[in-house]
């Protein structure tokens, strides 16, 4: 059986903007030039990369606080 990891609230607004932009999280990681699975950790919170996160943030248009 394949485990998952719950989302963070981060990766919670993410999921929500990959959904309201039509946006696969495989065409995320492509335009941001990370692999699909970075872009995952990212949003369960097992990647913590303030980079990635911030690369994330400005593809979708996202306000972090």
């Amino acid at each position: 059986m394949k485990r998952t990891r719950q989302p963070t609230p981060l990766g919670l607004e993410i999921k929500m903007a990959l959904f309201r932009q039509n946006i696969t999280v495989r065409e995320l990681a492509k335009r941001i030039h990370k692999s699909e699975a970075t872009v995952c950790e990212v949003i369960s919170g097992k990647n913590r990369s303030i980079k990635t996160r911030n690369l994330i943030l400005k593809e979708l248009d996202i306000n972090s606080e």
